[in-house]
């Protein structure tokens, strides 16, 4: 799913800083767009749920991530997920062949990132020494990698996290390998 790149600053603002009030002004000059496209854009997102306009009383109006909506919840997964695409990190994550399962997991899994947050992957098998320092710099995040190499490194894993990694996204694999292996 490619995003058309105005489009894309203007949404990437919402999805790193969703709780952020952002003024028009500040969007237009963040966002590298004129006026009139950032006003084309920010009615576009306002009528499909993403954002919220809010206009306090005596008060400049701001825009804020609708952040509880439905639509703003799976845009911001799927935006996460193409950006990780775009950056070859999925692509060389599944390039990993002595990994038995791979899974993003944690805030990017959930949607819930923000500029903080860094992509916390899973992976049972080999790791091959994953360079990640390559993708981390064209991704603009910290990549943690919690690689476990055999049944029993994973049966050491605490349930939470394991939670974790159970609702996150497979890249290679299934539920099914982790599960059994906990068992």
């Amino acid at each position: 799913m490619v995003f058309p790149a105005k489009e894309n600053n203007v949404l990437e603002l919402f999805f790193n800083e969703p709780t952020k009030h952002w003024h028009f002004n500040e969007i237009v000059r963040k966002a590298g767009i004129s006026e009139q496209r950032a006003n084309h854009w920010l009615k576009q997102f306002v009528k499909k749920g993403l954002i919220k306009r809010v206009k306090p009383k005596e008060k400049m109006p701001y825009f804020i991530a609708n952040y509880e909506h439905p639509v703003y919840e799976n845009k911001k997964r799927l935006y996460g997920l193409n950006k990780m695409f775009e950056t070859g990190l999925l692509t060389k994550l599944q390039s990993l062949k002595k990994a038995k399962t791979i899974v993003i997991f944690g805030s990017f899994a959930r949607g819930d990132w923000n500029t903080q947050s860094d992509v916390d992957v899973f992976i049972y098998g080999d790791d091959e020494n994953f360079g990640f320092e390559t993708y981390w710099k064209s991704f603009g995040r910290t990549i943690q990698i919690h690689a476990f190499k055999s049944r029993r490194d994973i049966k050491k894993i605490r349930s939470g996290l394991i939670n974790n990694v159970i609702n996150g996204y497979f890249v290679k694999g299934s539920v099914h390998d982790i599960v059994e292996v906990k068992a």
